[in-house]
């Protein structure tokens, strides 16, 4: 595969668009294997490189016209730069990982749960005793994994809208879990974003296997019966008995999660007497449902993922004790409709509102009668002591947005730090 990405590299001029984790790997990736080649990076932020030339500041995007070959990162807007005639020199690690790669690779994606999906089908396939490496999304960069790769090796790929917009193949095996609304502040309209996830199939054949769930919002399913690979609608296929799963992800959307790990590893070569039992030893991943603990006879869960509102509304679902629920983030101009419908109908209670959603949760709520408390705070910190006041004791309190953590967090990691290290602080209060 490294040769095929160098000669296909090769007597090409070479621009990194982005220095972030995976600018930094193409960087490292040219400097070892191309050392003769045109290169340069360019980024917003200034950066001082030795022995490279950078395009950096408010005219970064410029340079995009003066090189043969674009290797843009994942968190630069398309819609801020790419003329249609450029199009076609547009490519990414992704791309060309996937376009290169010989091996059978697992691909991820859908609004919600990859990461879970992802990590739980790497488990099952090293539990079981295949050579499995997880890359992507998951915060591994693909070009950074290259040398690890053997020729037996599964690769399980989370891949995400940012990374699969410029794709041109379709990994073998592809998961595509939902398509909710999501990111609309990234594309110039809605539907570029639903169109990126769809690339996950679009490029597969008759040979490879797509396994899908709910996304019938956003793609017909007229459209997806004239897909020419094997299809596994995890709504309706797969013959799995849940009888057999044993696991401690809670929630019927961790069972579809469940559903999808188990269809690809079969896929992939394994059976399913060997899948079954690997699955109650995965433990789940941090800031997706985690159990934080009882403080003063309160339960605290943290799902700070939980960036749409399906997202939200699953989480409820499942813990199906949740007194007061801690909503808001980065207001990206969503539909909170969907979600305020349902919370009307639930047995929440307490609804914390964070900013700079809560004017928009207020407005909505105040359309229709409701019953919950809404409680307006300035910060993570009056939030929890508001759980801790309102939270009816033996229930749950739930962190679960339905909105991004940048107006405030580095990410969403960080933002169920901080309301974990909260919880725990101020429990003696």
């Amino acid at each position: 595969m490294k040769q095929a990405i160098i000669d296909f590299l090769t007597d090409k001029s070479i621009l990194i668009l982005g220095y972030g984790r995976e600018g930094k790997s193409a960087l490292e990736f040219i400097q070892q294997n191309l050392p003769d080649a045109k290169y340069a990076v360019a980024d917003l932020n200034q950066l001082e490189l030795e022995d490279v030339q950078t395009f950096c500041g408010e005219n970064y995007l410029n340079a995009v016209k003066d090189f043969d070959i674009v290797i843009k990162s994942p968190g630069i807007p398309t819609r801020d730069f790419v003329p249609t005639e450029q199009l076609s020199k547009i490519t990414s690690l992704t791309d060309l990982f996937l376009r290169f790669c010989p091996n059978t690779v697992i691909g991820i994606t859908g609004t919600k749960g990859k990461s879970t999906t992802a990590s739980l089908t790497h488990h099952i396939l090293k539990t079981a005793g295949k050579n499995s490496i997880l890359i992507g999304n998951i915060g591994i960069a693909c070009f950074d994994a290259i040398d690890q790769i053997q020729s037996d090796t599964i690769v399980v790929f989370e891949i995400s809208c940012h990374q699969l917009e410029f794709v041109q193949a379709s990994p073998n095996i592809a998961i595509l879990l939902n398509l909710y609304e999501e990111h609309f502040d990234h594309y110039a309209k809605p539907e570029d974003y639903f169109t990126a996830k769809k690339n996950i199939y679009k490029y597969q054949n008759a040979d490879d296997t797509l396994i899908y769930g709910d996304i019938f919002q956003h793609a017909s399913r007229e459209e997806i019966s004239h897909l020419p690979m094997r299809k596994y609608n995890l709504l309706e296929d797969g013959n799995i008995d849940d009888s057999d799963i044993h696991t401690h992800l809670v929630g019927k959307h961790n069972l579809m999660n469940i559903h999808a790990a188990i269809l690809a590893c079969e896929a992939a070569g394994l059976k399913r007497t060997d899948i079954l039992p690997t699955i109650e030893s995965f433990e789940g991943l941090p800031h997706r449902l985690q159990y934080v603990g009882e403080y003063r006879k309160i339960k605290f869960y943290n799902d700070s993922i939980a960036t749409a509102q399906e997202a939200v509304i699953n989480a409820v679902t499942a813990l199906k004790d949740v007194d007061t629920l801690l909503l808001g983030g980065m207001d990206r101009g969503l539909n909170y409709q969907k979600l305020v419908d349902f919370l009307r109908h639930s047995t929440v209670r307490n609804i914390i509102l964070l900013p700079e959603t809560e004017q928009v949760f207020q407005r909505i709520f105040n359309e229709a009668p409701f019953s919950q408390n809404l409680i307006p705070v300035a910060n993570m910190a009056e939030a929890v002591d508001a759980a801790y006041k309102y939270t009816a004791e033996d229930h749950i309190c739930l962190l679960s947005p339905a909105a991004a953590s940048y107006n405030t967090y580095k990410n969403f990691e960080e933002r169920g730090e901080d309301y974990m290290n909260l919880i725990r602080s101020k429990a003696n209060g």
